[in-house]
């Protein structure tokens, strides 16, 4: 749903050179990021295979839950094995 009129953009010749421009440096840039990673000696990183599952949910902010009921349901069954025999 369309609240207002489009705004009109108009392409001038400045604009299309200013671009240029930019895209040249930009283009130099990596061409120079490229000759010097080619020159020294690179290092794919190293990777070790699984990660453990401790490390993810560090990273993603995973909180295990506290469930203190799961422990007195223990204490109550083995309160229950003793009571039996």
């Amino acid at each position: 749903m369309i609240r207002r009129s489009p705004t009109r953009i108009d392409m001038r010749l400045d604009d299309l050179q200013e671009y240029e421009e930019l895209q040249k440096t930009r283009e130099a840039k990596k061409k120079a990021e490229r000759q010097s990673s080619s020159s020294s000696s690179m290092n794919p990183p190293v990777w070790g295979g699984k990660v453990p599952q401790s490390e993810i949910q560090e990273r993603i902010g995973y909180v295990l839950p506290q469930n203190s009921s799961a422990h007195s349901r223990i204490a109550v069954n083995e309160s229950q094995d003793t009571r039996i025999t």
